[in-house]
């Protein structure tokens, strides 16, 4: 079993598209080395992901009110 995961490998892993691994990536709860992922961690990640409900929201600004 590799540890090192390319991204197509660690959105297979964790059941996700590779757009939402690297969203992961960009939101800070996946962190890449040398452009790989470890195993534990996605699967970490989606553990953690699959527990929050919904899309993050916006802030509301000045026009929002």
């Amino acid at each position: 079993m590799k540890i090192w995961l390319t991204l197509q490998e660690a959105a297979d892993v964790a059941g996700r598209t590779d757009r939402t691994v690297r969203n992961w990536v960009e939101a800070g709860e996946l962190s890449t080395r040398l452009g790989r992922f470890h195993r534990d961690e996605v699967l970490a990640a989606e553990r953690r992901m699959r527990r929050k409900v919904g899309r993050p929201r916006k802030k509301a600004g000045p026009r929002d009110v």
